[in-house]
């Protein structure tokens, strides 16, 4: 498993990489939860930011993988 801190940066690498693909991540108190959606064309990252990091992550990957899919077939 990985260290707090290695998590961290990684989570934020990641935060780093979809904002740069355009995907808006929003965070904030979500009632301890999270999603992704595309609305009107736009990829949203939602999470609620008292969700344990590694949780973030997943979830950041799963918007990477979603993006990454949806590029491969066009």
């Amino acid at each position: 498993m990985l260290r707090e801190k290695e998590l961290d940066e990684r989570l934020e690498n990641l935060r780093k990489k979809l904002a740069e693909a355009g995907v808006k991540i929003l965070s904030g108190n979500w009632g301890g939860k999270g999603g992704i959606a595309c609305y009107k064309g736009q990829w949203l990252v939602v999470m609620d930011r008292h969700l344990p990091a590694a949780l973030k992550l997943r979830l950041l990957q799963t918007a990477q993988k979603i993006l990454n899919s949806e590029g491969s077939e066009k």
